[in-house]
C-alpha cells in the first residue's frame, strides 16, 4: 500500500509540476463537468472527422507522382532547357506497336500510320513522331516486329496525365495485327495514380480490422478496443486534409497519401492504447473515473507529447533533402504525429469521460484467453523476461548486440538508385513496354543521354565531339547530325531523320550508355560529358544524369539531416529523463536497431532473397533511394518513440522506489504487453503498403514493419533493460542533478 502511494502520490505530483503551461491544459479535459460539453466536444470532433475525410480524399487528383528527382536538379535544369532552347525533350508519351510479322509490311504499317494519325487528332498532344513517318532506324526494334509512336503532350502534369489516359483507352490493347502498349511519364503518371488508390483501399480494408482485432484481444474489451482506432481515423482524415491544402502552396507526392493512410492507424493508435492502458490501470488501483482520466492525462499525456516531440523532430530533418517526395512524406508523417497525439490526449479523455464505466465489456476472445490473462497492472510474462534479463545483463547485451550484428552485415554492400519502372507491378503496360524496349530496340531510351552543345558549334566540331564522346568505354554509340559513332569513329552517314538532332538552340546529341543508369558505370559517364571541354556550357538530360544529382543530393544532405536527428533526440530526451546517459543510448541502441533494419532490407529488396516472403516483386539490385531515406528516418522516430514509453515508466519507477533494477523489472512489466502490441499494431497498419504491387511502397510497409518488431523483441525484449540495468544509478546522472536525487529520497 505505501508503495502504491508513492506511484501515485509523489510522483504525480513531479509529473504534474513537469506538465508546466501548455501540458496542464491536457488534464484540464477531465474538469469537463456537464456531460452534455462531453458531447458536444465529442459530436464537433466527429463532423470535423468526416468533414475532413471528404475533404482530403476529394484532393487525390491534386497529387503528383514527380519527386523522385532533386530540386534543383542540373539534369532537370538541363532537360527544361533542352524543350525550350533547342525544342529537344522526352516523350510524355511512348506507344510500342508489336507485330506478328515485319512492321514494314503494308498491313501493319497501314495500322501503324492509322494510330499516328489518331494520336495527332486527340486534343492536347503536340508533336508526334513514328517509325512510319520518319523512318528513324533509332524507333525500329531489331527484330523489326515492332516500333515506336512519340508524342509530346501539352499541359501541366495534371492534364499531361489524363490526356495520356484517355487516348491509351481509346486506342485500346489490340489494333487488327498489332498489339498497343503505352509508356512514357505521362502514362506512368496516369498508371501510378490507379496503383495508388487500390494500395489506399488494400490498407482500409486489410489493415484497420486487424488492428482492431489485435487491440480486442490485448485489451479484452471491445469498448476498450475501440478507442485507438477513433483516434487513428481522426489522424488519417486530418492528415489528408493538410495534405490537400498543401498542393495549393507546393507540389505534394502521390505515395504522401499511402504514408497517411498507415502511419496514421499505426501511430495513432499507439498512442491511443498508451492512454487507455494508463486509464484501466488507474481504475484497477481504486482510483474514480475523473481521478483515472486526470492521472493519464497527466502521466501518459506527458510521455506522449514528449514522444511526439521527438518523433517530429526526427521527420522535420527529411525537410532538408531537396526531394519533393521526401518532403511530401515528411509533411504527411509530421501532421500524422500532431493530430494522433491531439486526438489521444483531447479526444480519447473525452470518450473515456463518456465510456469510461464500461471500459471491460464486451470481452469477444474470453474463451480463446483462458484464465491466464494479464490482469491492467501488468504482464507476469514479461516480468519474467525482465527478471532473467536483469539477472544476467552482459549475457543479455552480448545476445542482442550480436543478433543485431549478424543482421546488419548485408548493410556494408547497399546501393542506393532513382524510383524507375523497375518499382512498378509485374503486370504493369508501362513496365511490360519499358522492359520489351530495353531488350527489343538498339537504343533505349532509359540508357540515352541527351547532349546539348552552344549554339554556333561547327559540323567539324561536332564531330570531333561525337568521336571523342564514342571512344569513351562507358558509351555503346552517339548519335549527331553528322552521323552515327561507335568506338571513336563514324559508323554510319546521317540521315533524313537526325535532322532534328540540328536543332535552333545549338546541336544536340543522343549518348547511350553500355549500361542501365543505376550503374558507376553511367554516373562515370555523366561526369565524363560534364567534364568535356567545349565552346560553353554543355547541357546534359536523362536518367542516369538525374541519378547522378539524386545521389549528390543525398550525400550532401544525410550527414547534416542526421546530426540534427541525433542532436534533437539527444536534447529532448535529456530534457525528459534529466539525464545524460539513457538519451546517449538511446541515440546508440536506435542506430543499431536501424542498421540491422537495413541489412535486412538489401538482403530481401536489394539481393532478391526470400521474395516470396513479402509477395514477388523485381529485385532491381539496389535500393530505391528517397524511399530508403525516408524508411530509415521513420523507423528511428519509431524505435525512439518506444524508447521514451519504456523509459518513461521505468524513471516513474525508480523515483518511487530509488532501486535501479526493480524499477526496470516494474517498468518492463507494466509496459512491455503495450509496446508489444503496439508494434503488432503497428505491423499489420504497414500491411496495406506491404502488399502493394509497387516496390517503393512494399519496401516502405514491409520495412517499417520489420523494424517495429526488431525492435519490440530484441531492443526494448532484451538490449535496452540488460544495459539500463549494467548502468545502474548512473542512468540518471545529471551534472548538477540535486533536485533529482531529493526526489528520488523523498518518494523512497
Amino acid at each position: 500500500m505505501h508503495r502504491r502511494h508513492s506511484v501515485h502520490g509523489k510522483t504525480s505530483v513531479h509529473n504534474e509540476s513537469a506538465t508546466r503551461g501548455g501540458l496542464r491544459l491536457l488534464a484540464a479535459v477531465v474538469r469537463w463537468r456537464p456531460w452534455h460539453t462531453v458531447r458536444l466536444t465529442l459530436a464537433a470532433c466527429a463532423v470535423a472527422t468526416v468533414a475532413m475525410g471528404l475533404f482530403g480524399t476529394g484532393g487525390l487528383d491534386r497529387l503528383s507522382i514527380t519527386g523522385a528527382a532533386p530540386s534543383p536538379s542540373a539534369a532537370i535544369r538541363d532537360g527544361a532547357t533542352l524543350g525550350e532552347r533547342y525544342g529537344f525533350s522526352a516523350p510524355d508519351l511512348v506507344l510500342l506497336l508489336r507485330a506478328t510479322s515485319d512492321v514494314r509490311t503494308p498491313e501493319v504499317a497501314a495500322v501503324g500510320r492509322a494510330v499516328e494519325g489518331q494520336v495527332r487528332r486527340t486534343p492536347g498532344v503536340g508533336p508526334v513522331s513514328s517509325y512510319w513517318s520518319a523512318n528513324d532506324p533509332a524507333l525500329l526494334s531489331r527484330d523489326a516486329r515492332s516500333a515506336l509512336v512519340t508524342a509530346d503532350l501539352t499541359g501541366d502534369e495534371s492534364r499531361r496525365a489524363k490526356t495520356a489516359q484517355r487516348l491509351v483507352a481509346a486506342l485500346g490493347e489490340h489494333r487488327g495485327p498489332v498489339t498497343v502498349m503505352p509508356t512514357g511519364t505521362a502514362w506512368t503518371h496516369a498508371e501510378s495514380l490507379e496503383d495508388n488508390r487500390a494500395d489506399l483501399l488494400r490498407a482500409e480494408l486489410i489493415s484497420a480490422p486487424a488492428c482492431a482485432l489485435i487491440l480486442l484481444f490485448v485489451f479484452r474489451s471491445l469498448v476498450a478496443a475501440l478507442l485507438p482506432v477513433v483516434s487513428a481515423l481522426i489522424a488519417t482524415a486530418g492528415t489528408l486534409a493538410f495534405l490537400r491544402l498543401l498542393t495549393s502552396f507546393t507540389e505534394v507526392s502521390v505515395y504522401a497519401s499511402n504514408v497517411a493512410t498507415a502511419l496514421g492507424l499505426g501511430l495513432a493508435v499507439d498512442y491511443g492504447i498508451l492512454v487507455v492502458s494508463r486509464f484501466r490501470e488507474e481504475s484497477a488501483g481504486g482510483a474514480s473515473l475523473r481521478e483515472a482520466i486526470g492521472r493519464s492525462v497527466r502521466t501518459a499525456g506527458h510521455t506522449i507529447v514528449v514522444s511526439a516531440s521527438i518523433v517530429l523532430a526526427s521527420l522535420s530533418a527529411l525537410l532538408l533533402f531537396p526531394f519533393v517526395f521526401l518532403r511530401s512524406a515528411a509533411w504527411a508523417a509530421i501532421a500524422v504525429v500532431v493530430f494522433s497525439a491531439a486526438s489521444s490526449v483531447i479526444v480519447i479523455p473525452a470518450l473515456l469521460a463518456l465510456f469510461g464505466r464500461h471500459i471491460d465489456r464486451f470481452d469477444l476472445f474470453a474463451r480463446l484467453r483462458g484464465r491466464g490473462a494479464a490482469g491492467p497492472g501488468g504482464s507476469p510474462g514479461w516480468r519474467r523476461v525482465a527478471l532473467a534479463v536483469t539477472r544476467r545483463p552482459v549475457v543479455a547485451t552480448l545476445a542482442a548486440a550480436c543478433a543485431l550484428a549478424a543482421l546488419s552485415l548485408p548493410a556494408w554492400h547497399v546501393v542506393l538508385g532513382p524510383n524507375s519502372v523497375d518499382g512498378l507491378p509485374q503486370h504493369s503496360r508501362t513496365r511490360t513496354a519499358s522492359v520489351a524496349i530495353r531488350q527489343d530496340f538498339a537504343s533505349a531510351p532509359e540508357r540515352d543521354l541527351t547532349v546539348g552543345l552552344p549554339k554556333g558549334t561547327s559540323r567539324e566540331d561536332v564531330e570531333g565531339y561525337a568521336r571523342t564522346v564514342s571512344a569513351l568505354p562507358q558509351t555503346a554509340g552517339v548519335r549527331a547530325l553528322t552521323g552515327r559513332y561507335r568506338g571513336g569513329t563514324r559508323t554510319e552517314a546521317p540521315g533524313p531523320w537526325d535532322a532534328h538532332l540540328d536543332a535552333p538552340g545549338g546541336p544536340v546529341l543522343v549518348v547511350t550508355s553500355r549500361r542501365a543508369p543505376v550503374t558507376e558505370e553511367s554516373a562515370g559517364l555523366v561526369r565524363r560529358l560534364r567534364a568535356l571541354p567545349a565552346h560553353g556550357r554543355v547541357l546534359v538530360a536523362g536518367e542516369a544524369a538525374e541519378a547522378v544529382d539524386a545521389s549528390s543530393a543525398i550525400r550532401r544532405t544525410l550527414p547534416w539531416s542526421s546530426g540534427l536527428i541525433a542532436a534533437g533526440t539527444f536534447v529532448l530526451m535529456a530534457l525528459f529523463t534529466r539525464s545524460l546517459l539513457v538519451p546517449l543510448k538511446a541515440v546508440v541502441v536506435a542506430v543499431a536497431s536501424l542498421t540491422a533494419t537495413l541489412g535486412c532490407l538489401v538482403y530481401v529488396f536489394q539481393d532478391g532473397h526470400l521474395r516470396g516472403v513479402v509477395g514477388d516483386f523485381h529485385a532491381p539490385g539496389y535500393l530505391f533511394d528517397t524511399t530508403t531515406v525516408f524508411l530509415l528516418a521513420t523507423a528511428y522516430a519509431l524505435s525512439v518513440d518506444y524508447e521514451v514509453f519504456i523509459v518513461a515508466r521505468i524513471k516513474e519507477e525508480y523515483l518511487a522506489s530509488g532501486d535501479n533494477t526493480a524499477a526496470v523489472v516494474a517498468g518492463m512489466q507494466k509496459t512491455g504487453r503495450l509496446v508489444t502490441a503496439a508494434s503488432l499494431v503497428f505491423a499489420t497498419a504497414m500491411a496495406g503498403p506491404a502488399t502493394s504491387q509497387v516496390t517503393p511502397l512494399k519496401l516502405t510497409g514491409a520495412g517499417l514493419a520489420l523494424a517495429v518488431l526488431l525492435d519490440a523483441v530484441v531492443v526494448r525484449g532484451a538490449l535496452v533493460p540488460a544495459l539500463m540495468t549494467l548502468a545502474g544509478r548512473a542512468n540518471w546522472w545529471l551534472p548538477g542533478g540535486r533536485g533529482q536525487r531529493c526526489r528520488i529520497r523523498r518518494g523512497a
